[in-house]
């Protein structure tokens, strides 16, 4: 996790920037992310159903593991990014990589030598004019099958910090952030590493995240410059926090409150995005594989925006290559980024507190169990996307009849069954069916959205589906009121409503999602009307008239999705969006901020 201040962009702007001279250190390593290998001699694992190996590897993830990694982490002091160049054996960023290498090869000699540890070198200059070689490890499962040769990622940061950024000896155990998501990792490449899974997996611990997220972007660069396909990133960072302290970032929690079975993810884009659809597929697998038979079901927020206001992680490299990557993140934080409050990046990340108010010191003011959860969710989602099966090729959607939308779906493999899936209001999918016919026709519950996003994923003869498709929207007569959760007495700005608007053809306010929000949302504009417009205007105003944001935007045929933030420290307000086109109102409607999740 990172937060830059102006001094330290200004001295990262002066500084190499970027990395150079990728290389993998371990050729077969290298040669199984290429889909240059023979599968069978990887086959020493457990070939199971998706559903038992769901099952199993709930079973099989360890909270003792995950706690056994992070304090053996948390034991190497600061983990600081130019730490790699200590010549201690027992602290720094050195020591930590050394023992993670020998972690994942005590790993593989316990599966048959199946996982390949390896090194990624590149060249940078981090906090320094100077330019050095830096490292960091990986460990990759090869797959089973090589007719897709796109491979998996998950992904945490073990570097640490303190407030500076660029102190490479000040005590920073970096125990929340990030040693959980490092323990995350290791622990899914421990259990992961049982199972013959046809995708390719890679276990990745990057490095000089804290400085600009430098590893990631070596990683990434590196596998779109070799031009590989990655089908999926799943980046881990703050793991394991259930404490909500003095601040955090936002959309913030309340300080002193406790959650410890749910988790935020991040991801980047509206409608039609591949990370949207891919952390609905995390949310998917996990509640029909995993939260029907355990314990301490969690709940999964699929949240509006790329990461959280002014922050950004290692997912973001990936998906400025156009991977599709999501950031998994505790849905509480003790601490905003800037070392001014809370632990995180402080020294302060590595004290006993009690992290869910039960009158008993808890180690690392981290929640093993709650990590361990977590670590559960990227696995499944990994086993499941490992399942490789193959999407349809197309489909076509329309609005049939009331409350009714028919679909023809384009797939030459014949699968015995289809999900389809629809959404209108929210970040999440409304409802997912399984159709046995390529032809289905879905009866859908109406409500005050006039449009309905359509994706479709193919399910195997085992149970297991792909991936989803991209979305694809639906015009349909909106069959309810607005939420009953909207406020029934109005600011002065409520006049806009009934205000005389624009009657250009085509151009349609189609409600905001999500609505009621806790910070982010998408102002959507829908477009039928054959026409270029060059000046369109995005207004947002206060109930009392106050201007929030007043932006031109760009509007394309079809559905026009606008991400909107605002943070208000949690309180109930009523806002309003206006869309001007050339000159003119085309409406004017009223959203819900602060709501929390």
């Amino acid at each position: 996790m990172k937060k830059l201040f102006l001094s330290f962009t200004l001295l990262v702007a002066q500084l190499a920037y970027s990395q150079s001279n990728m290389a993998v250190t371990n050729s077969t390593a290298d040669a199984v992310m290429a889909g240059s290998y023979s599968p069978s001699a990887y086959t020493g694992g457990l070939t199971l159903t998706p559903t038992a190996l769901s099952t199993d590897l709930n079973q099989s993830i360890s909270a003792d593991s995950v706690r056994e990694y992070v304090r053996k982490l948390a034991s190497f002091g600061t983990r600081q990014t130019n730490s790699l160049f200590s010549s201690s054996t027992t602290t720094g960023l050195g020591a930590a990589n050394n023992w993670i290498e020998a972690k994942f090869r005590q790993i593989s000699k316990q599966r048959t030598n199946r996982l390949l540890v390896s090194r990624m070198t590149f060249n940078a200059a981090i906090c320094s004019s100077t330019t050095r070689t830096y490292n960091e490890v990986f460990a990759v499962l090869p797959g089973s099958d090589l007719t897709d040769k796109s491979f998996i990622v998950v992904e945490g940061h073990v570097d640490s910090r303190c407030d500076d950024a660029c102190n490479a000896t000040c005590n920073a155990a970096g125990v929340s952030d990030n040693a959980t998501g490092s323990a995350l990792v290791i622990e899914a490449a421990r259990v992961l590493s049982k199972y013959n899974l046809k995708a390719t997996v890679v276990f990745l611990l990057t490095i000089g995240e804290e400085q600009s997220l430098y590893g990631s972007k070596a990683f990434a660069n590196y596998s779109a410059g070799k031009n590989r396909a990655i089908r999926m990133v799943l980046n881990n960072d703050i793991a394991g926090t259930t404490l909500c302290g003095p601040c955090s970032s936002s959309p913030s929690c309340v300080a002193g409150t406790v959650a410890n079975n749910s988790i935020r993810i991040f991801s980047y884009g509206s409608a039609n995005s591949i990370q949207k659809q891919m952390a609905r597929y995390i949310k998917l697998e996990y509640n029909e594989q995993i939260k029907p038979a355990t314990a301490t079901p969690m709940t999964i927020n699929i949240m509006s925006g790329e990461d959280r206001t002014g922050r950004s992680g290692d997912h973001v490299p990936f998906r400025s290559q156009g991977y599709a990557a999501v950031r998994l993140v505790s849905q509480n934080e003790n601490g905003d980024g800037t070392g001014s409050c809370g632990i995180v990046h402080t020294s302060k990340d590595n004290e006993q507190i009690d992290t869910n108010n039960d009158g008993i010191i808890d180690d690392f003011s981290v929640d093993f169990n709650y990590l361990a959860r977590n670590a559960v969710i990227n696995s499944n989602a990994i086993a499941m996307a490992a399942q490789s099966v193959v999407k349809p090729a197309s489909f076509t959607a329309k609005y049939a009849s009331t409350n009714k939308i028919s679909l023809t779906i384009t797939d030459a493999s014949n699968a015995p069954a289809y999900r389809i899936a629809l959404r209108s209001l929210t970040n999440d999918w409304d409802s997912v069916y399984t159709v046995s016919t390529k032809t289905p026709t879905i009866a859908f519950l109406g409500n005050s959205s006039s449009v309905r996003y359509v994706s479709v994923a193919a399910v195997n003869s085992g149970g297991a589906e792909s991936l989803f498709s991209g979305e694809v929207s639906v015009n349909v007569p909106a069959t309810s009121t607005a939420s009953s959760t909207e406020p029934k007495s109005f600011g002065f700005l409520d006049r806009l409503l009934q205000a005389p608007t624009s009657t250009e053809a085509g151009l349609e306010i189609v409600k905001n999602y999500p609505n009621p929000f806790d910070e982010s949302t998408y102002l959507v504009l829908k477009n039928e009307s054959n026409k270029q417009y060059n000046d369109v205007y995005l207004t947002v105003r206060k109930g009392d008239g106050t201007l929030l944001e007043r932006r031109k935007i760009e509007v394309r045929d079809g559905i026009n999705e606008y991400l909107f933030s605002y943070k208000n420290e949690g309180r109930i307000e009523v806002l309003y969006y206006t869309f001007e086109a050339d000159g003119r109102v085309i409406a004017t409607n009223r959203m819900l901020l602060g709501v929390r999740h």
